[in-house]
């Protein structure tokens, strides 16, 4: 009897074990910034988020097609990948427009890197005012529980959030019919 309940148990332990271990998977990116995925990301993985006239659902499955749209969407040398989200109130706010909002974290110098490599703006020199949620490309993102946010557009379509100290970043894409 005594045995007998203790395979059980057992059983149970592995099992929910085996369901923990499957949820958290995850396969990282294939991009040279060889972006990874957070295990606290979970929900946002599992929702698919398809916009209307968007080339790619909103989601981690889907992070290098999105990364491919247009010119020059990297991430920053070994970004973890937090999240990939719509931009659900510019596509509101705008006929036909779409966009994503691809949350990450990185090094320091990684991202002062990727600032001078991507957007043509000296990475050593992150400082100036911060972002407003008034400004056009942010209406996504709740800068409240940003500290000291700074944001710089480039490429025609992208912008890049930042928080200071470095480390939190934003990448956001839109796009619309022409």
């Amino acid at each position: 009897m005594i045995n007998a309940a203790k395979s059980r148990a057992t059983l149970g332990v592995l099992l929910a074990g085996a369901l923990v271990l499957s949820a958290c998977g995850a396969v990282p990116g294939s991009r040279d910034a060889t972006p990874t995925q957070s295990t606290n990301t979970q929900e946002a993985t599992m929702t698919v988020t398809q916009q209307e006239g968007a080339p790619y659902p909103a989601d981690m499955d889907h992070l290098d097609d999105i990364l491919s749209i247009g010119q020059g969407h990297e991430l920053p040398e070994n970004a973890e990948v937090l999240s990939v989200s719509p931009a659900v109130n510019f596509a509101e706010n705008y006929p036909g427009g779409w966009g994503y909002i691809i949350a990450f974290t990185a090094q320091d110098q990684a991202i002062r890197n990727y600032v001078s490599n991507q957007t043509g703006h000296p990475g050593e020199y992150i400082s100036g005012p911060n972002a407003s949620q008034n400004r056009d490309g942010l209406e996504d993102v709740d800068l409240s529980v940003i500290s000291d946010p700074w944001d710089l557009g480039f490429g025609g379509d992208a912008m890049l959030l930042l928080e200071r100290p470095l480390g939190r970043g934003w990448l956001i894409i839109r796009g619309a019919p022409r």
